[in-house]
């Protein structure tokens, strides 16, 4: 490889949504302004990944059938797991950015492995998440790094897979302080609490409603932006859960919003309060900091990970804590100002640059050894 720069396949196309598609659209943004001395092609399916315009990044548009929803997913699969070994015999290196790498690649292999409910199935137990995990497992075999997004992610996947510890790496994820900056204005001047998550079991979002009666203002309300189309039965459940307690007019599913309006309901609220059970990163605690919104959070390893002194914590099933919690925020001005200062000394130790350079690194690692993809 002398004389050339080490080129890197980079596979992003089941990205759809989400953390997913920001995760997509950052590190492009990143690596195009900083190559640090790699040629990056990215595999991008139809969609608004296209429309980045790139000067250092390759995008390399891969269309497949879209005839219903099923017959998308398989073409994708049998595209990742049987064509693109092919097609990745002439880059250096390739990067698995979503879970899923096929056992057939001949050259170094990263997969970052980042969607908990493929290895737990505590929330979401089906036949699809079920043959997923073995696919992920024959990849998995073969790769010569696994990346995850925090430590605590690391140690649950890492169980779940027996995976050894001498492949796998820490590469967390950044934060774009610039949408931020630019928001200056408030959704609105209601008094509120907020989450920014899709409407999913996992999110945990029944102790909201459960806390609303435990809390001493009565004109709190809770609002969570997302997509509601994932889990409709999880949706129903919720809205009949808030109309039986009585409190349906104090919890709101709004919706999918543009990114530009989460940082408004961001600078808003009156907190995060991010109640999730499972989690592998928790970039709303990183853009709460941004906003100087206060976090309170259910108390599980990975937020104690990336929010430590500038969060509250509470137990994830105990909706009276959670109430607690609020109440002590919203009756000390000084606790506030001190998680808002500490959230933002927290947040810039992240950045999308970090992550690209730690990414890197692993990259420069795997080139600098014999092909080690394990069998």
């Amino acid at each position: 490889m002398s004389g050339r720069a080490p080129h890197i396949l980079i596979n992003v196309l089941s990205v759809a949504g989400g953390g997913g598609h920001s995760y997509a659209v950052n590190l492009i943004r990143e690596l195009d302004r900083d190559d640090r001395g790699f040629r990056f092609t990215f595999l991008i399916s139809p969609g608004p990944l296209e429309e980045i315009d790139t000067k250092r990044v390759t995008l390399c548009l891969v269309k497949l059938p879209r005839a219903g929803r099923a017959l998308s997913v398989i073409a994708r699969f049998v595209y990742e797991q049987l064509l693109l070994p092919i097609r990745a015999r002439r880059f250096d290196a390739i990067y698995a950015a979503a879970d899923l790498a096929s056992p057939f690649f001949s050259v170094p292999t990263v997969i970052a492995l980042r969607n908990l409910n493929i290895y737990d199935h505590s929330y979401y137990d089906t036949a699809r998440l079920r043959l997923l995990e073995k696919f992920v497992w024959l990849g998995v075999r073969r790769a010569t790094r696994m990346i995850f997004p925090s430590h605590a992610a690391a140690r649950a996947i890492s169980q779940c897979m027996d995976l050894p510890e001498e492949i796998v790496r820490i590469v967390p994820h950044g934060i774009e302080p610039d949408a931020f900056d630019q928001i200056s204005d408030r959704e609105d001047d209601t008094p509120y609490l907020f989450l920014p998550a899709a409407v999913e079991r996992h999110k945990n979002m029944e102790v909201l409603i459960d806390s609303i009666p435990f809390l001493s203002d009565v004109e709190k309300e809770f609002r969570v932006v997302g997509t509601t189309s994932t889990d409709p039965v999880y949706v129903l459940e919720l809205l009949a859960r808030a109309k039986r307690l009585g409190v349906e007019d104090r919890f709101h599913l709004l919706g999918p919003v543009p990114y530009e309006k989460v940082a408004r309901y961001y600078r808003g609220a009156i907190a995060l309060v991010f109640p999730s059970k499972l989690e592998t990163f928790g970039h709303p605690m990183l853009e709460a900091m941004l906003a100087g919104t206060p976090i309170i959070a259910s108390d599980i390893p990975v937020f104690r990970e990336i929010g430590k002194e500038a969060a509250l914590f509470f137990p994830p099933d105990d909706p009276i804590a959670l109430a607690a919690r609020i109440d002590e925020l919203l009756g000390d001005s000084i606790l506030r100002e001190r998680l808002v200062a500490k959230g933002q000394e927290r947040a810039s130790s992240y950045s999308w640059r970090k992550s690209a350079d730690a990414l890197c690194a692993v990259f420069r690692e795997i080139l600098s050894e014999p092909n080690t993809s394990r069998t």
